[in-house]
């Protein structure tokens, strides 16, 4: 038998840390958290880093510095000695985060290609706008729709940059393998306005903690072209634009999340999920 894991998605501000939090102390589990901007260590406020784990251990936290360059193919390789780790200590895993291509990556079992980045390329890439970076990768893709985020600019550049180095499509670099492990999936589904207002509170709660002081001190260190200072909150600290580009992007990962049949929408409360993990869970979480 697969060993078990759970994966909590949603966009973001969707409440799946806590729900995390919850069924942990429920069903014995440990938190991986899988997200792209998290790994990186001092960049705390600008990506909603959890603070309170209520004696919950999590991972997937702070172990990279902001310039350094990090790949998913990195990530997948901590994320399945992480899980292997909990595993033997007896207890669950449980996956959570708001990118699709980096949950798959451990749930589907990717064959990642492994390519460095490429500053020349990038450069050249960064002049032109979404619009016609999309016509080029669907132009050399016309799937790649379907693998990459299209309307996110910084993933359709990596998307340019995979297609230029391997001349192969992203479909077939990222087949899925035997799996490893069986997923109970579990989307939190937020009504439009309430998500709205969420985000909007958490970014102004993200200024009142200091966010405008640590994206000085992280540029002060690590200079303003850092790779994980391109991300929202970071590469800009306009309250209002901040809001708009975290609105949006909790739109685009609903879009994306919904495209997988695989996973169960609820509500977020610990009451709308157990029935879909009791009683076997309980009595087996391995």
């Amino acid at each position: 038998m697969l060993s078990r894991i759970l994966v909590i998605v949603g966009p973001t501000a969707s409440g799946k840390t806590q729900l995390a939090i919850n069924l942990a102390k429920r069903y014995k589990g440990e938190v991986l958290c899988v997200d792209s901007r998290t790994v990186y260590r001092g960049m705390d406020i600008g990506t909603a880093k959890v603070k309170d784990r209520q004696g919950i251990a999590h991972w997937g936290l702070d172990f990279v510095d902001p310039d350094e360059k990090y790949s998913i193919a990195e990530f997948k390789a901590y994320a399945e000695k992480k899980i292997a780790e909990i595993l033997a200590r007896g207890h669950l895993p449980i996956l959570v985060g708001g990118t699709r291509l980096w949950i798959d990556a451990i749930v589907d079992n990717l064959d990642l290609p492994s390519v460095p980045p490429n500053s020349e390329l990038r450069a050249e890439f960064e002049t032109l706008s979404l619009d016609d970076l999309q016509k080029r990768l669907l132009d050399l893709d016309p799937d790649g729709g379907n693998v990459v985020d299209i309307k996110n600019k910084r993933r359709v550049i990596r998307a340019l940059e995979v297609l230029a180095t391997t001349r192969k499509t992203l479909a077939v670099m990222r087949q899925k393998g035997q799996p490893k492990y069986e997923a109970t999936k579990i989307g939190i589904d937020v009504p439009i306005k309430e998500l709205e207002r969420k985000i909007n509170a958490r970014v102004e709660e993200m200024f009142k903690n200091g966010l405008i002081e640590e994206v000085e001190r992280l540029r002060a260190l690590y200079g303003a072209d850092a790779p994980a200072l391109s991300g929202i909150g970071y590469r800009h600290t306009n309250l209002d634009a901040i809001k708009k580009e975290t609105r949006h992007l909790a739109k685009r990962q609903t879009t994306w999340f919904k495209r997988d049949p695989r996973i169960i929408w609820t509500d977020g409360r610990v009451e709308s999920v157990t029935p879909f993990l009791d009683p076997h869970f309980l009595q087996s979480p391995l």
